[in-house]
């Protein structure tokens, strides 16, 4: 925050009001105010009065520290701020000088040229898309085409030559829609190397939702309507928050894929996860165990396990022969 931005918010506020409450933050300057002969107590607690004589000596104050302060508080109101909060006086520069945005712009990009920091909620408004720019990362099937609206591009192709599809958001905004063959089923992963080793038929289409980043998941579903839709991920409270997430934004039941051979991990030891609280109570065998164990799976344990290929195609109607 500038160094007097907390002052002029206290100045604007004793000007307007007459008064203002004494706070952590602003307590240094009401009582420098109070020795300057500025200001005396109310008979209300904690709260202080301008003194008559004091008035313009504030005013000169005010706009010592912001001149054509009175301009600048009439434009932080046209935007819907106020000049008594010191958050909202931050705003000035960026309302003074010209910001052009349009198309699509990054939006830390935003927040930081209009003068608000990149974590900030932006109190400003603009024409332009704000993007976070994201990178979807999906695995097809064959015969999936994406129609963008500039032409069309065979996902299965671009993935046998680059093993994976990469979608940037801003070219995923120009997607029109999905053609070709549509998945019989989408798996969204939640872990990057479970993502790229799954063994997926040719009619599945895998892809990566990284953990509690949910968004891209969401995204891609909601353009594959028709597709039956499971999530692949650790088997722990993490991964049941972020199945449960994804099934309530895209509107479909949930579908938390557990291998039928996980118990097995879980009897012999292999449960990774150590000192989980498990606060969600279920009669399924494997999660109930790891309650009882304190314990949570890694989804990558699975990846070597020459059953999950099998239990994948099943998953996607796609039935392979079982190989003993």
């Amino acid at each position: 925050m500038p160094p007097d931005a907390l002052e002029i918010a206290l100045l604007a506020r004793l000007i307007e009001h007459g008064t203002s409450p004494e706070s952590t933050r602003n307590r240094a300057l009401i009582r420098r105010y109070e020795t300057a002969g500025w200001l005396m107590p109310s008979s209300r607690r904690n709260e202080w009065l301008v003194r008559d004589e004091a008035r313009l000596l504030i005013r000169s104050r005010l706009a010592k520290l912001l001149p054509g302060w009175e301009a600048d508080f009439k434009l932080l109101r046209a935007h819907g701020l106020d000049p008594r909060k010191p958050q909202d006086i931050e705003a000035l520069p960026a309302l003074r000088r010209p910001a052009v945005a349009e198309g699509k712009i990054n939006r830390r990009n935003w927040k930081s040229a209009a003068g608000l920091g990149p974590k900030r909620k932006s109190m400003l408004k603009t024409e332009a898309m704000l993007t976070s720019d994201w990178v979807m990362r999906l695995r097809p099937n064959k015969g999936l085409l994406a129609k963008w609206e500039d032409g069309s591009t065979d996902l299965w192709e671009m993935a046998q030559s680059w093993t994976e599809c990469p979608i940037p958001q801003r070219q995923w905004l120009n997607l029109r829609e999905f053609a070709g063959t549509p998945p019989a089923a989408v798996i969204t992963c939640e872990n990057l190397g479970a993502y790229i080793d799954l063994p997926l038929p040719e009619n599945a289409l895998a892809v990566f939702s990284p953990g509690k980043h949910t968004e891209i998941a969401i995204e891609l579903l909601a353009k594959l309507p028709t597709s039956k839709w499971v999530h692949f991920g650790d088997i722990d409270p993490e991964g049941l928050e972020i199945v449960e997430q994804i099934a309530i934004v895209s509107g479909r039941k949930i579908a938390l894929y557990i291998p039928s051979f996980a118990s097995e991990y879980v009897e012999s030891g292999m449960a990774q996860k150590k000192k989980v609280v498990w606060e969600i109570e279920s009669e399924h065998p494997v999660l109930k165990a790891l309650a009882t164990r304190g314990e949570g799976l890694y989804q990558e344990v699975f990846m070597l396990d020459t059953r999950l290929e099998n239990e994948i195609a099943e998953l996607s109607g796609h039935v392979r022969p079982t190989y003993p």
